[in-house]
């Protein structure tokens, strides 16, 4: 009979650990790989929930006074099992440690695929200065697209089932550029009610300039088969549950969408892989493709994936990647003391600068995505590791790719150009997007659309990147690249460029601009703002006038 009650009583405590195994397994979803440290978490609190609830049985037995074999079988099982809860609390710590970064500096160094250009951004970007090449310079910043796709939704039916994820990610589509995003479920509530009905589509935010404007439009994609999988979705339709189910030991990156040429959409997951040491240095060694519809995966090389992929690693792997590179190349003890040599990204410095209290640089992300020979790049700046106040290069980072490309150039950093040409739109209060690298005639150059409180954009600015106090904007792309090559004292690059800069002949202006002595004027220049004409001048003594003229 005592021996029953022992089998009983290890029966119960072993059920109670089994049961939040599967719950916590059901919610964590760890890998089964030896390599991932989520699965030593895994089984150690497994055994600290078992060693728990041995506490309890032998508490309950001492405080019964029952017999003494009883109460030393109780006790041995918790002794062993709390023996077993701290064993593996220090295995997990040495395995931390032989994993760390401090051990394997050289190895995270080298993760990065970095050339160093010889030729600058002015020699290697596209030349705004030509209209052709205008029409491919992705404008659009993700605020702004957050801002044109949340309106979006409320074209649905059933509109309060859904909201729109706000990842937006570059995408080349046909021949025009896109900010992707999927429409999601609101809550758990909101996706039982709309299960059965599924994501009706996803979003696209036209990014592509036309007429030297960006058009500003976004279109809601309806499927004629919704989507069933997604990382907002829950139980059985998780994307990461599905996955699990499909790889049960791979190591999962994060997920983003894309679609194909015929715009069915399909989830991108890196698979990682420890480099060092039991899980050190994670690095991205392939991907699955997810068809968000039907939950088909198929797992692919970097080297294989197709063409219409332009997103195969997350934007957060890839900037510790680069990190990584940046920090460690002379040893990760530099990195901390003495940090000779050692350089951070833009993107390092965003949760220091963005939203701060007084709102400056509230869009500061420290990256953002552009074009590079028709494919999809992210870039960031290099400064030093001890100084923000000044880039010493730019970074861009092919992201179907990994490669990434170094451009030396020592100029201004992206906040102080975003606050230079804010300083030409005061009145008006506009926001300077996140600074995209040009070259405009040979000049490397910031290009920054000008947005009013509605988020929307209602100009466009131009800085020089090694000198941030030539400085101009306009209400079109080309009338701002015609007032900075005026500026830098070149020829403008269209035939319009009196336009944009106005003279004491253009008809129906004479009176406004008969205010100045023109022997004293060094510099005008217009925009259009709100069904007004808005005159800049700066005189030879360094003032600036604004003449504001009512359609």
């Amino acid at each position: 009979m005592k021996v029953s009650k022992k089998i009983w009583s290890l029966a119960t405590t072993t059920l109670i650990t089994v049961a939040f195994m599967g719950m916590m397994y059901y919610l964590a979803l760890p890998a089964w790989n030896f390599r991932s440290p989520g699965l030593w978490w895994f089984l150690f609190f497994t055994a600290l929930v078992f060693a728990a609830v041995s506490s309890l049985k032998k508490a309950i037995v001492y405080f019964r006074d029952e017999d003494y074999s009883e109460e030393e079988f109780h006790f041995k099982v918790t002794i062993g099992s709390w023996i077993t809860t701290v064993g593996l609390l220090l295995t997990i710590g040495v395995l931390a440690l032989i994993s760390a970064d401090c051990f394997h500096a050289g190895a995270a160094y080298a993760v990065a695929d970095v050339q160093k250009s010889e030729a600058g951004i002015g020699e290697s970007f596209a030349d705004l200065s030509k209209a052709e090449n205008q029409s491919s310079l992705p404008l659009v910043d993700l605020d702004t697209a957050i801002t044109l796709g949340d309106k979006k939704v409320a074209g649905l039916k059933n509109a309060s089932w859904y909201d729109v994820d706000d990842e937006y990610n570059l995408i080349k589509y046909g021949e025009r550029y896109y900010r992707l995003s999927v429409i999601d479920y609101v809550d758990l509530f909101k996706y039982n009610t709309a299960n059965s009905t599924g994501i009706p589509g996803y979003v696209l935010v036209d990014c592509t300039p036309e007429n030297g404007a960006v058009t500003q439009s976004a279109q809601l994609v309806e499927l004629e088969t919704p989507i069933r999988y997604s990382p907002g979705a829950f139980w059985g339709n998780d994307l990461r549950r599905h996955l699990r189910g499909q790889y049960p030991g791979y190591m999962f990156d994060e997920s983003f969408l894309e679609i194909d040429e015929e715009g069915t959409p399909y989830w991108v997951t890196g698979v990682k892989g420890p480099t060092c040491g039991v899980w050190g240095v994670m690095t991205v060694e392939s991907f699955i493709l997810t068809n968000a519809q039907t939950g088909e995966s198929k797992e692919y090389s970097i080297e294989e994936a197709p063409d219409w992929v332009d997103h195969v690693f997350s934007l957060d792997y890839l900037m510790q990647v680069a990190g990584w590179h940046y920090a460690y190349k002379d040893g990760w003890w530099n990195s901390w003391i003495g940090q000779t040599g050692v350089w951070r990204t833009s993107y390092s410095y965003r949760d220091e600068r963005k939203n701060k209290d007084d709102g400056e640089f509230a869009n500061f992300y420290g990256y953002s995505s552009t074009v590079m020979d028709g494919e999809v790049v992210f870039y960031t700046g290099l400064t030093a590791a001890n100084s923000a106040e000044s880039n010493l290069g730019w970074l861009t980072i092919d992201t179907s790719t990994g490669k990434m490309t170094e451009y030396s150039v020592v100029g201004a950093e992206e906040s102080s150009a975003q606050a230079a040409v804010e300083q030409l739109v005061s009145a008006q209060r506009y926001q300077a997007t996140f600074p995209l690298p040009t070259n405009i005639n040979g000049e490397a150059s910031y290009v920054m659309c000008l947005k009013g409180n509605a988020g929307l954009v209602q100009g466009y600015a131009i800085c020089n990147m090694e000198n941030y106090s030539i400085a101009v904007q306009a209400a079109t792309l080309p009338e701002a690249v015609d007032a900075y090559l005026t500026k830098l004292g070149k020829k403008p690059a269209t035939d319009n460029a009196a336009e944009t800069q106005p003279s004491t002949e253009a008809s129906g202006t004479k009176d406004v601009h008969a205010i100045f002595d023109s022997d004293r004027v060094v510099e005008s220049y217009s925009v259009e703002v709100n069904n007004t004409v808005q005159y800049y001048y700066i005189l030879d003594d360094g003032s600036i006038y604004c003449v504001v003229k009512v359609k």
